[in-house]
């Protein structure tokens, strides 16, 4: 009981955050200004097709899974067989469009039970949760625009480290510090 009530708690306050708010790009497109069309995760082992997003700069955070840290928001999603989560932020204009969050699980089946138990918590409006279509064990949580600004205003509504007109580049940074993460690419649309 007490291990589902920390699980709920770290999955709700992940959302809540959410809410509120090195060569990984590849597979660049022949189509229009020479976009990327994917990216390459895990060092290879995984690739996720980037959705048709309007978009100028695109902003990977990599956040490492530490199953030492208790404290890490990452810390229950073991149970699911997470082994990396990414965000990628999309921007236009150097303002964030969109967040997708990439969890890749070890099995088709727990990223399955991991949707699960997400979707049992409810969602936002303006917030969309797949597995993947091309490799099941990647479950993506996607944030729309207005939830993108709505984190930024909610976090610099309480002073917490954004202004509210901050860009795309400051948030995406934000968004990788409060995750202990880190930016490892940053891509400019051809």
């Amino acid at each position: 009981m007490k291990k589902s009530l920390k699980l709920s708690l770290t999955l709700v306050l992940a959302l809540a955050l959410a809410l509120t708010g090195c060569g990984l790009f590849g597979e660049s497109s022949d189509k229009g200004a020479g976009k990327t069309e994917a990216i390459s995760l895990m060092d290879g082992q995984r690739t996720y097709k980037l959705p048709d997003v309007d978009y100028d700069t695109l902003y990977l955070c990599q956040i490492d899974v530490n199953p030492d840290d208790e404290n890490s928001l990452l810390s229950e999603f073991l149970d699911f067989g997470i082994q990396k989560e990414y965000h990628l932020t999309y921007a236009k204009d150097g303002k964030a469009v969109r967040q997708d969050d990439i969890f890749i699980c070890d099995t088709a089946d727990n990223a399955k039970e991991m949707y699960d138990a997400l979707m049992e918590m409810g969602g936002g409006e303006g917030m969309d949760l797949t597995v993947y279509a091309d490799d099941g064990s990647i479950l993506v949580l996607v944030y729309n625009q207005e939830m993108v600004e709505g984190t930024i205003l909610q976090f610099a509504g309480y002073g917490i480290g954004l202004d509210a007109d901050a860009d795309a580049a400051t948030y995406a940074q934000f968004d990788a510090d409060i995750y202990s993460g880190y930016l490892i690419d940053v891509v400019a649309a051809e």
